[in-house]
Order: C-alpha cells, then structure tokens, then sequence
C-alpha cells in the first residue's frame, strides 16, 4: 500500500522553525550526550513523521537534563504530550540538582508544565500498556536511555515497544559503546525474544569521542519500517554509509559522518519523490 504524503508540514505546537533553531543551534547550551550526527538523522525522522500523518506523544527514559527530550518537545504538534521518566539520583529523587537543571532547561525552551509530564521514579515501578498512563499505546517517539545494565534495557526495550502506536519509533541510544557493551548485548535479545512486529530501522553513527555520546539504533514497526528506511536514505543521503542486515533483518541502513551531518530538506521538490518512492 502507497504511503500517504502530506503536502505541506503542519502548525506545530512550539511554531514550525523551533526544532530547526534549536537542532542548529541552540541545542548546544544544554548539557548531555547528543552528537550533531544523531541529531540530523532525529530532525528528519520527526519530519517524516508529520509527512506520513503519525501523530501522538512522545517520551523519554533518561533525561537527564533534557537535551534530547527538548528537541523531542519542540517536534510536538497541538494537542500531544511529552512524558519524562529518570531516577534522579539512588534513592529516586536524591539529585535535586539534576533535576532543577533539566526543569530549567525546559522553561528556558517555553516548555512549560502543561506540555509534559515527569516522573522522578525507576522505570522497573512502570507496566507495560500502561505507561505512559494518559498516553498508553499512543506514542509515536520514544528514547530509550535509561538503566545500561542488560536486564534493565531488556525490560525498558520492552516497555518503550508496549507503548507506541502504529507508527511510532524507539531510539535506543549507546549501541556498540564499549563502555557500556550490555546495551549492545540486550538489543540483539530483544529482537530474539520479538515476534517479529519490531525491526531494526537505521543506525546512526557516533561522530565524536564517546564523552559526547555514542551510536544510535532507530526501531520501528514492521508496517512503517519501510517508509521510514527510504525517507531518511532520501533526507540523510550524504551522510548514507551502506544498508546491511542486523538481527535477522535486511537493508539496514547505515548513516556515518566523516565530516560534518548534511541534511536535506522536506520541502515541495522532496515530498513529491518521496510520495512516488514510498
């Protein structure tokens, strides 16, 4: 079945040109792990998203002081919600510090208490298909970057999975990081343990030293993999390294970055090709 292309973008809820400033720019003043190659890739695939008409929530494991959630809000549409999920410090909510940090960084953005949702609890307390509790099944984006330890990716896969719509994407963050080789170790899992309705979508490339974060794994439903596969090779085409198999999947594309991210954009011209390739 032919995808459904959007003609134009819609209104957003933060105007159409917040993601693009603060991807550009701004995202430099907020502390965190998120590389210019990661955020290109991300930037396209929220576009893709308002091309192919997936709506709902967004939402994030790991937070921390919010460079990725903000950018992840500022792709909002009116009417949809952001959730937030961190620990906060051992026992929850010991770091007050951190989370000042990520509450002010949000409110530096405009985004205010109406538009997202925190919870300053372990992610092992939340069930799956039930959160996040006003969005169950209806997100459309959401970051996995919580506890790196093999069990607690495993159960945060799982649960991120539990609570997507038709359309929606993880980004599991920190795959082949050889500091933390347990999140490379529970993502092969959870494809095993998977009755094949998740698929690999794109790899994204570290493009800096591992203080500034690591590779990327975009996961998608079977129905939508395809579409979103051929409209980032079209968005990120110079950034493109090759398409591989991973996990039982084939052509999985590979976007690496020797020099600085290229990202083309989704205007009338790249919205007709991608009307007629997907």
């Amino acid at each position: 079945m032919a995808a459904k292309i959007a003609h134009k973008p819609p209104a957003k809820l933060f105007g159409g040109d917040a993601l693009g400033a603060y991807a550009m720019a701004a995202v430099e003043s907020v502390a965190g792990m998120l590389q210019s190659g990661s955020i290109s890739v991300l930037w396209s695939l929220a576009e893709l998203q308002d091309a192919f008409a997936v709506t709902g929530d967004v939402a994030e494991i790991g937070v921390h002081h919010g460079r990725l959630f903000i950018m992840l809000c500022l792709a909002l549409n009116p009417g949809e919600r952001a959730h937030a999920v961190d620990i906060f410090g051992d026992p929850p909510g010991s770091n007050q510090a951190d989370r000042d940090q990520f509450l002010a960084n949000l409110a530096r953005f405009h985004i205010a208490p109406e538009h997202f949702d925190l919870a300053v609890q372990d992610s092992r307390t939340l069930i799956q298909g039930q959160w996040p509790e006003r969005a169950a099944g209806n997100i459309r984006l959401v970051s996995v970057d919580g506890d790196h330890r093999r069990d607690a990716v495993l159960r945060d896969l799982a649960l991120a999975a539990s609570s997507l719509n038709e359309g929606g994407v993880i980004i599991a963050d920190d795959l082949f990081n050889p500091w933390y080789p347990t999140v490379t170790e529970a993502v092969y899992e959870f494809f095993w343990r998977q009755p094949g309705d998740m698929e690999p979508l794109a790899f994204i490339a570290a493009n800096g030293p591992v203080e500034t974060g690591a590779a990327k794994l975009l996961m998608a439903r079977s129905p939508f993999a395809a579409r979103y596969k051929a409209g980032l090779k079209l968005l990120n085409q110079d950034d493109l390294k090759h398409c591989d198999a991973f996990a039982g999947f084939a052509d999985v594309p590979h976007f690496y970055f020797a020099a600085q991210p290229s990202k083309r954009t989704l205007d009338g011209a790249m919205r007709a090709i991608l009307r007629d390739i997907t």
